[in-house]
């Protein structure tokens, strides 16, 4: 009874902090996560349900102290997945091309 009890506490305490994060998600009989490649993305889950692309200008700072722009633009992507009607929707957050992170979609 008290490894029961333990085990519970640990777990409810795991899953309520705010560190835990989805870094994975299923497309059917894949499990795709951050290592994945768009390529294996797409192959395994599809397009997305919805897809989001921002540029933003990268800034530096020169000599004097000033931020100027470097002339090189980062691109960031949200593609938001619907994996089967009663699962929560994932969202997946790509950088110039590179899956950086997987997480539930709000």
């Amino acid at each position: 009874m008290y490894r029961k009890l333990v085990g519970t506490i640990l777990l409810g305490a795991a899953l309520s902090s705010p560190a835990v994060q989805a870094d994975s998600m299923r497309c059917g009989k894949w499990i795709v996560n951050e290592s994945a490649t768009l390529n294996e993305l797409t192959t395994k889950c599809g397009q997305p349900k919805s897809r989001t692309v921002d540029t933003e200008d990268q800034y530096a700072i020169n000599p004097n102290g000033a931020r100027v722009k470097t002339g090189v633009q980062t691109v960031k992507e949200r593609w938001i997945y619907q994996p089967s009607p009663g699962a929560l929707p994932m969202a997946v957050q790509i950088v110039d091309g590179k899956i950086v992170a997987i997480f539930r979609a709000e």
